[in-house]
């Protein structure tokens, strides 16, 4: 076949070739010499301030703002896989649901045989924020809705995985002068500082922190730029130990008449941040029984608890330790998701208030700036009364490690090992105690 295409002459070809490099070569390094130039003008204080301004703006456009009509607007949340390997030592899983999606120490059997592993998966605890503030002649009013999946399984694993959505934190706070704001609404008990809980993969983490949200009332004034004192009035609920402190007859009662009071206040020194926190609160119940005589009696009694909580942060360059420990005879709800009740309901009906303690310490390592690591230590016990049940649990422990790796900030992929145990007040079937060992990985994107 004759080709009638036109044949360049070789030489012709590298000459033409030669100079579209040469073209390309100038076109480069004319804006290279620019970029050069603009270098060397450039000082070290202004790439400081230029880095400032990126870092400033990554971090605004972790939540999308809108400003409409004098108010601002902004959403955010996060994606969060987790999954989830556990063994116990004493039973198979005692609670298939919230004891799988997080570690909830009580539900830890105690007296069985060795249990099978398990391996759950859910993004239940991904969540999503909106927000709003709106500068008015009074001071600046701002309202704050979150909303996450957890806990409220409504479809099963074969098809939907389905969870309902649940308000975690709906409050309106109105910033009325420079240094007062008042809180309505519901979010962390001031007698909690979220801000001390340790950066573990688990939702809540040590059996020996706080853990409440709540409605409440809630007074805040800046005492100097460092220092803060809180007043909150907060909704009351009282859990007990049934007749003669059955741990089969722990229920919750809502008998009160008042809510609960605590007092808080937030200092700084040096690197370290720290809240000292008191809680008075009434314990009350109303409720037929029978006591051990099988002899029926209106139970009706109220009685004044307490609660101590001292939280910090020290700030140890990149890294830090956090603490938190925790006393009095009225934690109750408040410790380690209920792991013990306010009281025990005794045979005369009186209620009998129970002293607890619990608390962590936990240490987070940055190993490079994108990897970093959590070893957190936690106990709690509690002083019962001899007549509880065998069952009921006197003591917890807990140990979280983890390794966390962030290629943004944004993005944090981490593996995390847990081992709980939970001990009672006498044995069963021979034992007093049981472990659950848990290995979690969690993929987890905040926008």
């Amino acid at each position: 076949m004759i080709n009638n295409k036109k044949l360049t002459p070789p030489k012709l070809t590298n000459l033409r070739s030669r100079a579209r490099l040469l073209a390309g070569l100038i076109f480069v390094a004319l804006p290279l010499s620019a970029v050069a130039e603009t270098a060397k003008a450039e000082t070290l204080e202004q790439r400081v301030a230029r880095l400032e301004r990126a870092l400033a703006e990554k971090e605004a456009s972790s939540a999308v703002q809108q400003t409409k009509g004098g108010t601002e607007y902004s959403f955010g949340g996060y994606i969060k896989l987790d999954a989830i390997a556990s063994q116990y030592s004493d039973g198979e899983r005692a609670l298939a649901g919230v004891g799988d999606d997080f570690l909830v120490a009580s539900v830890i059997p105690v007296g069985g045989e060795s249990g099978d592993t398990n391996l759950d998966m859910h993004a239940k605890h991904s969540r999503i924020w909106f927000k709003t503030n709106t500068a008015t002649d009074v001071g600046a009013i701002g309202t704050y809705i979150e909303m996450d999946f957890g806990v409220n399984q409504i479809g099963d694993e074969r098809i939907s995985n389905s969870a309902a959505s649940r308000i975690r934190h709906a409050y309106l706070n109105w910033q009325y002068d420079a240094n007062s704001s008042l809180l309505a609404g519901q979010t962390w008990s001031t007698f909690f500082n979220v801000g001390s809980l340790p950066d573990t993969l688990d939702f809540v983490g040590p059996v020996g922190t706080l853990f409440e949200r709540q409605a409440q009332v809630r007074w805040t004034h800046t005492l100097s730029g460092s220092s803060s004192v809180m007043f909150a009035m907060e909704n009351p609920s009282s859990g007990l130990y049934g007749e003669s402190g059955s741990a089969a007859g722990a229920s919750a009662y809502d008998n009160n008449a008042l809510p609960d009071m605590v007092l808080r206040y937030n200092g700084k020194s040096g690197d370290f941040s720290y809240s000292l926190a008191g809680l008075v609160r009434e314990v009350a119940y109303k409720q037929n029984f029978a006591n051990s005589q099988a002899q029926a009696i209106v139970g009706d009694d109220s009685v004044y608890g307490y609660g101590l909580a001292f939280a910090g942060v020290w700030q140890l360059g990149q890294d830090d330790l956090r603490i938190q420990l925790n006393a009095g005879n009225a934690l109750g709800r408040y410790l380690g998701l209920q792991t013990y009740r306010d009281g025990v309901i005794e045979d005369n009906g009186d209620i009998d208030l129970i002293d607890s303690v619990g608390g962590y310490v936990a240490y987070r390592h940055f190993w490079a700036p994108k990897w970093r690591s959590s070893l957190v230590l936690s106990a709690s016990s509690a002083d019962n009364p001899d007549t509880v049940a065998d069952a009921t649990a006197a003591s917890y422990q807990s140990a979280h490690a983890n390794l966390i790796y962030a290629p943004v900030a944004a993005l944090n992929l981490g593996v995390e090992y847990i081992h709980a145990t939970k001990t009672i007040e006498r044995p069963v079937n021979g034992d007093d105690s049981g472990d659950i060992d848990r290995l979690q990985f969690s993929a987890k994107y905040t926008f």
